[in-house]
């Protein structure tokens, strides 16, 4: 049993819409049948949700409970009972696809489309801040371990 997160979205090209003119359904991440598998599913569902709701698009995303050739839609009370009779799991690499969902036509303009340059070397992780004892001018001061 795996657990995948599927979506589709209006911004999607003609390539991802069945011959009904239906949008089709895109996997997005396959997450392995543990407790830790469905957490990191519906994180995923949450996250696409979140993005795909900044581009202002008609969409949707779900998580799919797959098992050989079964695949169900799994709502948020099935989620709730499964949970509970799933093994803890452990964690592990996902396998994560490209999320596509293009840029719409005219939001960006060309000249703003060229990629920033990067920097010369990784920005630090946590940006030092001032504080009011950095104006202090305190001599060092050593430790005496000797008496």
């Amino acid at each position: 049993m795996q657990f995948v997160v599927r979506y589709w979205s209006s911004l999607l090209p003609r390539d991802f819409v069945d011959r009904r003119n239906a949008p089709r359904w895109v996997d997005y991440s396959i997450h392995p049948g543990s407790k830790i598998g469905l957490h990191n599913a519906l994180l995923a569902m949450h996250d696409r949700c979140e993005i795909m709701d900044a581009h202002g698009c008609r969409f949707e995303c779900a998580v799919f409970v797959v098992e050989g050739e079964r695949c169900e839609r799994l709502s948020d009370e099935a989620a709730a009972r499964m949970f509970a009779s799933l093994p803890r799991g452990d964690v592990k690499w996902l396998d994560i696809r490209d999320f596509v969902l293009p840029t719409p036509v005219g939001e960006v303009a060309p000249e703003e489309a060229v990629a920033p340059e990067s920097p010369a070397e990784q920005l630090p992780l946590f940006p030092r801040l001032s504080t009011p004892y950095d104006a202090i001018d305190d001599p060092p001061r050593l430790i005496d371990i000797d008496t």
